[in-house]
């Protein structure tokens, strides 16, 4: 009996097996809280999964499917970094878009011209910058780069452009920008999934050392956190279901304020 039980639970380790029903992520004032029907437990390791090769060859819709996937993963996790550090270095925050004059397609070419135009402005500054940097396409292929410079001081456009010395460069106003990091995600288009150059490559980069979203899990916590929150800068609210779990979301907005909330419920 004992050889059939041990059998049956082989291949699955115990380590500080956890569970939670609900979470925060704070990415600076942009407040997201998870609340999931069953709870969702961690701290388990499925032993027959390693060393163990694939059961069954991904077919192309597989691949796409997991591409989308990969994105909007990377869409999240720069939105949430963009808000966590903007504004945050006691300058205002800049975001610049990058062209080339040249028709440059070849993504480590264009990249290793963004690495030395990096290296001439931290030079010009003495000191080094915080930022992450989106790589687009053109439409006619060629590769353009929008960028958050988080701790860059003031400096002429004409300036920065004999910096860059690739071509054109482009400052956007973003002062009145309420969530900067889902302003920017839009140029990570859906082109990034078909487009063969990205294959190897990140679709976006960052500097070091910049601040990450605060995530938490402990239920007193998050309830102080969520009854702390002003109703009013609720700007979003939906429900996610699944086979495995249904999930209420809501974003909170703490730099909207209450007279220019507007609700969405989906």
């Amino acid at each position: 009996m004992i050889i059939a039980i041990n059998k049956q639970i082989v291949g699955v380790v115990r380590i500080g097996v956890k569970s939670y029903d609900s979470k925060v992520v704070v990415s600076g004032n942009i407040v997201e809280i998870y609340e999931y029907e069953h709870s969702i437990i961690t701290g388990f390791s499925n032993n027959k999964s390693r060393g163990v090769g694939r059961s069954s060859v991904a077919t192309d819709d597989d691949k796409k499917r997991n591409r989308e996937l990969v994105l909007n993963r990377a869409r999240r996790d720069l939105r949430r970094l963009i808000n966590s550090n903007i504004h945050m270095y006691g300058v205002k925050s800049k975001f610049v878009t990058l062209t080339f004059a040249d028709n440059i397609t070849d993504i480590k070419k264009a990249n290793y011209e963004f690495k030395k135009f990096k290296q001439r402005l931290e030079t010009y500054f003495d000191f080094r910058l915080k930022y992450t940097c989106v790589i687009e396409f053109q439409k006619r292929g060629a590769i353009h780069y929008h960028v958050v410079f988080f701790n860059m001081p003031y400096i002429k456009k004409s300036k920065l452009a004999q910096i860059w010395g690739n071509g054109f460069i482009k400052v956007n106003n973003i002062d009145n920008v309420d969530n900067v990091g889902a302003y920017v995600c839009k140029y990570m288009s859906k082109n990034f999934i078909d487009d063969e150059r990205l294959r190897g490559h990140k679709c976006y980069f960052s500097s070091r050392n910049l601040y990450k979203p605060i995530e938490v899990k402990d239920k007193k916590r998050v309830k102080n956190i969520i009854d702390s929150l002003p109703s009013s800068s609720l700007t979003y609210c939906n429900m996610f279901e699944n086979e495995y779990n249904n999930t209420l979301y809501k974003q909170y907005n703490l730099n909207i304020e209450k007279s220019k909330q507007e609700v969405r419920y989906l």
